[in-house]
């Protein structure tokens, strides 16, 4: 069983993003940024 867990978290895996999705990832992270902000604006302002 170790072996086969070392075998799969140490190998080199693919990067996390690939170079093409940074404009998705960048526009998604704000998204959800722009609605936790505005959720966090609309409980303290009630």
């Amino acid at each position: 069983m170790w072996k086969r867990l070392r075998r799969r978290s140490m190998a080199p895996s693919r990067p996390a993003i690939f170079p093409q999705q940074v404009g998705l990832v960048v526009v998604s992270v704000g998204a959800v940024v722009a609605g936790v902000a505005l959720l966090v604006y609309l409980l303290v302002s009630a």
